[in-house]
């Protein structure tokens, strides 16, 4: 995607509904910022690295930075791209700063599709896995900044809002059926319309005895009572978006054997357990030995994860991202 505007917001917790207390917006063209906006008001600065908008007020409904953000847009007719789409898409539509129809792509569904044998997605991991010599940070700008970064190292091939369209041939699922919407939903309305259509339905705006579905989102209407005293079947947003779409396929895993691993005695440093698990069945294959604990016999090889403290006097010591690019002869 060579065009795009890039967002990133900081909000009072993981849900939507704390508010949205810190704004970013960079206006990318081939690759180059040529605008950019950071919409935040500070109240006690002693207080804003902690995250979770700790320290700064809620802009939420500050009138001038939303008409501002808004100008912005329209401005720049370009697609908007966060690392978390949907929760930041979420977020600023119920707040009034952004319409249900524009654009949003997912950066760390796009980057997942291209690099589909990553130990980890979080924007943190990708910072290292792709070199990236900025720190993840709890301010709106720094970490646009940073997912920018992330973004031309891993060149993603192709950009999806939100789902991959199933192949042509399995696109009449809806054919011959009447189709209503209603409530908040992660796809714009006018998107999930035109995808119905596409599978063969007939979209309205009415509930009546002829309707085949009523597909629901979040803060649904009226809609939703009529259709259940017509005993229309009702289903979820989710349940709509995952009918019309289908995942990437599934490549064979693609990690080396590693010569240099194989056959050593391995200690896996204190790490999430999924990264653990995933490390783990990879090494079984290497015939290694498991060392519990450090202090008991000193191994040749430790494995931690990014940022934390390495051992010294190892033959060898590797981050993830490290030892996940080995895997992947990068």
């Amino acid at each position: 995607m060579k065009n795009m505007i890039l967002i990133d917001i900081e909000t009072g917790s993981t849900v939507p509904d704390s508010g949205i207390f810190q704004v970013a917006a960079l206006v990318v063209e081939d690759g180059i910022t040529v605008d950019k906006h950071y919409f935040f008001d500070i109240e006690d600065e002693t207080m804003t690295a902690f995250g979770f908008g700790a320290g700064y007020a809620k802009i939420s409904d500050y009138m001038k930075m939303k008409q501002t953000f808004r100008e912005l847009l329209d401005d720049y007719p370009y697609p908007i791209v966060s690392f978390n789409a949907e929760y930041d898409r979420t977020s600023l539509i119920r707040d009034g700063w952004l319409d249900e129809g524009r654009d949003c792509f997912s950066a760390q569904a796009a980057i997942k599709h291209t690099h589909s044998h990553l130990f980890s997605y979080t924007l943190s991991y990708l910072s290292h896995y792709f070199k990236v010599g900025l720190p993840l940070d709890h301010r709106a700008y720094l970490n646009s900044l940073l997912l920018l970064e992330v973004i031309k190292e891993a060149s993603p091939l192709e950009w999806n809002p939100f789902y991959v369209a199933k192949p042509e041939r399995d696109r009449r699922i809806f054919q011959g059926k009447s189709i209503v919407f209603t409530g908040a939903s992660a796809q714009p309305r006018v998107r999930m319309s035109k995808v119905a259509r596409s599978c063969g339905a007939t979209v309205s705006n009415t509930i009546t005895s002829k309707t085949d579905f009523l597909i629901v989102g979040k803060r649904p209407g009226s809609k939703l009572e009529r259709a259940r005293n017509l005993g229309i079947p009702i289903k979820s947003d989710e349940w709509f978006l995952e009918t019309v779409s289908t995942e990437p396929a599934k490549e064979a895993s693609p990690y080396k054997k590693l010569n240099d691993v194989a056959g050593k005695t391995v200690y896996l440093a204190p790490m999430p357990a999924p990264y653990k698990r995933k490390v783990k069945n990879i090494l079984k294959e290497m015939d290694v030995s498991w060392v519990r604990d450090s202090e008991d016999l000193k191994p040749e090889i430790v494995i931690h994860r990014d940022g934390s403290r390495t051992m010294e006097g190892l033959e060898m010591t590797l981050s993830l991202s490290e030892f996940n690019r080995m895997l992947l002869g990068e």
